[in-house]
């Protein structure tokens, strides 16, 4: 189906939006325009009573197990941090008491 765009409709958006465009733009807006209607014109194919889809993924989505899982490399994280106090990192405080 092909949809066209008026040159009426057109300058009639443009007094909408508050624009005044040059010749050029005003083809490649009417060009852009009428790309977009003649995609929207795909939702007429589609069936409104079609199942509902919640999820595309098919299979189940039961919370796993937890798994322990040894980290190897805090010591190379440590030796990289700027700050460490013993095996522990060093941040700025963000909390500060009131007196």
């Amino acid at each position: 189906m092909e949809t066209k765009v008026s040159d009426e409709l057109l300058k009639h958006l443009e007094g909408l939006a508050k624009l005044e465009l040059l010749e050029d733009e005003r083809i490649e807006l009417k060009k852009d325009i009428e790309e977009i209607l003649q995609y929207m014109t795909l939702l007429d194919g589609v069936d409104p009573d079609a199942e509902e889809m919640v999820t595309p993924v098919e299979k189940s989505l039961e919370p796993r197990e937890d798994e322990l899982v040894e980290f190897k490399e805090s010591r190379l994280i440590r030796d990289l941090f700027p700050e460490t106090e013993g095996s522990y990192l060093k941040v700025p405080r963000i909390y500060k008491e009131e007196k």
